[in-house]
């Protein structure tokens, strides 16, 4: 029987933490160049490991649906949830009846009508 013990779990977790920011970089950077080209690798990181805090809130916790709450941050603006123009996005996040998912499609799909 092989035992596996909570600080292994936590180097795992933090190996997997570290594998999605990479890849979220990646993504950020290939997509927004422009809003990403002068950020420094440390403030990157930064803003991605604010970002899955603030997701989490949301209950956004896939790897797709945080980077679909990056790809607002960095079209719509870093504070989108709660911005003036784009509060609307922080009560649609907030709707406990709606999954994941469906809290993403439906943000954009109302971008789509705007």
């Amino acid at each position: 029987m092989i035992t596996i013990r909570s600080q292994q779990i936590d180097d795992l977790k933090q190996i997997k933490l570290q594998d999605f920011i990479k890849k979220a970089k990646r993504f950020l950077k290939k997509n927004y160049p422009v809003k990403t080209g002068n950020v420094d690798e440390k403030k990157l990181t930064t803003i991605i490991e604010t970002s899955i805090k603030r997701a989490e809130a949301y209950n956004i916790v896939t790897e797709q649906g945080i980077i679909s709450f990056l790809e607002f941050m960095f079209s719509l603006s870093f504070d989108f949830d709660s911005n003036q123009k784009t509060n609307w996005t922080g009560d649609i996040l907030k709707d406990h009846l709606l999954s994941e998912s469906e809290k993403i499609m439906k943000i954009i799909n109302s971008l789509k009508r705007i």
